[in-house]
């Protein structure tokens, strides 16, 4: 064993984890979902939420303007996505409109020496589900991929802020409606979102 590649090795890794710093926080959310459910025996309907919500953020900031954060979140849709009617008024399938993720942003930030505003932007990645009814399902299931901007502001080491916009794209998957005769149902889904949180370092 080469014991001087092993006490760099280490040495390397305790510089890092020194320059780097952990962080938990909250992030509220809102706005406005773009989808269409698409059927397979009826005209496709637009179904367009406002949707509001909260995340709990895990994160590790390298202390090179890297950031990677993991979160679990928890979304209301105010119109129900997964609503079927067929005839109008007479609702076969639904959701019960809450949506939960777990997921992860890789977010890059800018900064100045000695600047407590830090200009972001951010690209990530979650997996989301939701409850369903009348479906031959019981969740929905969805990968959500996002891009958004916004900004830190420090205001100590160890609190700051973050307000910024995101753009999220979500894949849902094809569900059946519990009847007779089986109804696919799709969902082509984008939204456009605005977040404010608070971040405590240690």
């Amino acid at each position: 064993m080469n014991y001087k590649k092993l006490l760099y090795g280490v040495l390397f890794s305790g510089l890092t984890l020194q320059a780097a710093s952990s962080y938990v926080g909250l992030t509220l959310e809102g706005g406005y979902g773009l989808i269409e459910q698409q059927n397979s025996k009826i005209d496709n309907v637009n179904v367009d939420p406002i949707i509001y919500g909260g995340k709990l953020n895990l994160g590790i900031d390298s202390g090179e303007d890297l950031r990677t954060n993991i979160f679990f979140g928890l979304q209301y849709f105010d119109e129900d996505i997964y609503n079927y009617e067929e005839p109008v008024g007479t609702s076969l399938g639904s959701s019960n409109q809450l949506l939960y993720s777990v997921g992860f942003d890789i977010i890059k930030t800018y900064s100045e020496k000695g600047s407590s505003v830090l200009p972001y932007i951010k690209g990530g990645m979650d997996y989301e589900f939701m409850s369903l009814e009348n479906y031959a399902q019981s969740w929905a299931q969805n990968v959500g991929l996002t891009f958004g901007a916004g900004t830190f502001l420090r205001t100590s080491d160890l609190l700051e802020w973050q307000l910024g916009a995101y753009y999220k794209y979500r894949m849902w998957g094809n569900y059946n409606l519990n009847t007779v005769k089986t109804k696919n149902v799709e969902l082509s889904d984008h939204s456009l979102m605005l977040e404010l949180g608070l971040n405590f370092h240690y």
